[in-house]
């Protein structure tokens, strides 16, 4: 293999990383909130978990946005192998 077709590999994994970190982010907001939850004792006042949750989602979303742009952008930039 050459250099270009490992790149080309590359962001390939690192898109399709975004995509289900995007496609995830829910569930994925959800156990981080609740690990925040045990983390606390277990005892959380329900607008404090509200946001938590809220919170959580929105940065794996914006994680899986991140990845899956830098991946897309460069596959297409790297189409000329």
């Amino acid at each position: 293999m050459n250099k270009n077709a490992l790149r080309l590999i590359f962001w390939i994994v690192i898109c399709f990383i975004g995509l289900i970190t995007l496609l995830n982010s829910v569930s994925l907001g959800i156990n981080e909130a609740s690990n925040i939850v045990i983390s606390q004792g277990g005892s959380i006042d329900n607008e404090i978990y509200l946001v938590y949750l809220e919170q959580s989602i929105i940065k794996y979303r914006v994680i899986g946005l991140i990845l899956s742009t830098l991946g897309g952008i460069s596959i297409s930039k790297n189409e000329k192998i």
